[in-house]
C-alpha cells in the first residue's frame, strides 16, 4: 500500500500576473532576474513536486489568456476544478482593469466551490515592489484585499443558497513580490497546510529544540528551501502566541522574515556551488551569543537549529541531529499515524494525539514488528 498522498494544486491568474515566474523561482531555482526570459503559459502545464510525509504536489499551472480561462470555465470545468486541494490565484497589483479581474476571479471561485468545496484558496497580490514606493502604507493592497474577501463572501452565499456545497474552504491573502522574501513566506504558508502529520512534526521539532537547549528548530524542504514547520509556536503565529522557550530566548525580537531570508541565501549559495561543480552539504557557525547549524535531516529536508546558549558546541547539535535522522525519516514517510511513537508516549508534553492509540498495551509504532 502506497504511503504517497497526492494533492492537486491549481495555479491561476490573468496573463502577465507573474504566476509562472513565481513557480520558476520557487521550484526551478530561478532568480528574479532569470524570469524575464520566460514566456506565457500555454493552456495547462503540469508538474509534480515531492515533499515530506509522502506528499506529492500535482501543480497545474493554468495559462491566463482569456481564451484559456473561458475554456476552463466551460468544456474543461470538471477536469480543472475537481479534486482540488488548493487554488493559488495571482493578481497583478498594477492592473488597470481590476473590475474585469474580479469578475474572472469570481467565476473561477464559483467553479471551485461547486466542485471542490473544501479547497483552500490563497490569493497572492503580486508585483508589490512596483507600488510600494508610491504607496508605502499599502492602502491599495488593503482595498484589493477587501474586494477579494467580499467576492469570497458573495460566492459562499450563492453556493450555499443553491445547495451546491458548503464553501468550507478558507480564503487567505498575501502581498508578494519575486524580488523579496514575501514570495517564500506565502508559499511556505501554503505548503505547511498540506503536509500530512504536521502536528507530529512540530512536536518532534519542539522536543529536539528543548533537548539542545536551543531557541528554534526549523524544518526546510530540501529542493525549494521552503519552511515546512518549526518548533514551539505555530508557523506565522502572532508574537503574542510564542511559547515560553521562544520568549526566554528573545525570539520576539528577531526578524520576522528570517526564515525566508535564509531560504534566499541558501538557494543563492547553492547555485554558486553548482556553477563550481561543488555539492552543498550544510552550514555551521559559532558566534558570541549563539551557535547555528543547518544540516540534512531526511532525504527531503534540512533542519536549522539555533542555540542561544554560547556554551553549546556545533558538534553537540550535529550529534543530536544525526541521532534523530532515522526516526524522523520513518514517520516522515507515513501519511497516517495510528499509534504514537515511543518518544511521544514517554513525553506527555509533546502535543500530539494519534487516533486509535488509546490502548497502552499496543506497542508504539516504532517498537512494533510488522
Amino acid at each position: 500500500m502506497s504511503n504517497t498522498t497526492r494533492k492537486k494544486v491549481l495555479l491561476m491568474g490573468k496573463s502577465g500576473s507573474g504566476k509562472t515566474s513565481m513557480r520558476s523561482v520557487i521550484f526551478s531555482n530561478y532568480s528574479a532576474r532569470d524570469t524575464r526570459r520566460l514566456g506565457a503559459t500555454i493552456d495547462v502545464e503540469q508538474s509534480a513536486v515531492r515533499f515530506l510525509g509522502g506528499l506529492v504536489l500535482n501543480l497545474w499551472d493554468c495559462g491566463g489568456q482569456s481564451a484559456f480561462v473561458d475554456n476552463y470555465l466551460s468544456s474543461q470545468r470538471d477536469t480543472i476544478f475537481s479534486n482540488v486541494a488548493v487554488l493559488i490565484y495571482v493578481f497583478d497589483i498594477t492592473s488597470t482593469d481590476w473590475e474585469a479581474d474580479l469578475t474572472y476571479f469570481e467565476d473561477i471561485l464559483l467553479a471551485l466551490r461547486t466542485n471542490s468545496e473544501d479547497a483552500g484558496v490563497w490569493v497572492l497580490v503580486n508585483k508589490m515592489d512596483l507600488v510600494d514606493k508610491e504607496d508605502p502604507k499599502r492602502k491599495k493592497y488593503g482595498e484589493r484585499r477587501d474586494d477579494l474577501l467580499a467576492v469570497d463572501e458573495r460566492v459562499r452565499k450563492e453556493v450555499e443558497e443553491e445547495g451546491k456545497g458548503s464553501g468550507r474552504g478558507v480564503l487567505r491573502c498575501f502581498p508578494t513580490s519575486i524580488w523579496d522574501e514575501s514570495l517564500y513566506k506565502a508559499w511556505s504558508s501554503i505548503i505547511h497546510t498540506l503536509i500530512p502529520n504536521i502536528s507530529l512534526i512540530t512536536s518532534h521539532l519542539t522536543y529536539l529544540r528543548n533537548l539542545n537547549q536551543a531557541a528554534e528548530a526549523v524544518l526546510f524542504e530540501a529542493e525549494t528551501f521552503l519552511v515546512i514547520a518549526k518548533s514551539g509556536s505555530p508557523l506565522d503565529c502572532d508574537l503574542s502566541d510564542l511559547d515560553e522557550v521562544e520568549i526566554r530566548n528573545g525570539v520576539r525580537g528577531l526578524d520576522q522574515q528570517r526564515f525566508e531570508k535564509i531560504s534566499e541565501i541558501v538557494k543563492g549559495f547553492r547555485k554558486i556551488c553548482q556553477r563550481n561543480h561543488e555539492q552543498y552539504q550544510g552550514f555551521e557557525a559559532k558566534f558570541d551569543g549563539c551557535t547555528v547549524v543547518l544540516e540534512p535531516l531526511t532525504r527531503n529536508t534540512y533542519i536549522l537549529i539555533i542555540s542561544a546558549d554560547p556554551r553549546v558546541e556545533a558538534g553537540a547539535l550535529l550529534f543530536n541531529i544525526h541521532q534523530a535522522q532515522t526516526h524522523m525519516a520513518e514517520f516522515g514517510g507515513k501519511t497516517v499515524i495510528e499509534r504514537k511513537c515511543g518518544l511521544c508516549r514517554s513525553n506527555t508534553e509533546l502535543k500530539y494525539d494519534a487516533k486509535g492509540d488509546d490502548d497502552p498495551s499496543v506497542p508504539a509504532w516504532d517498537d512494533a514488528k510488522f
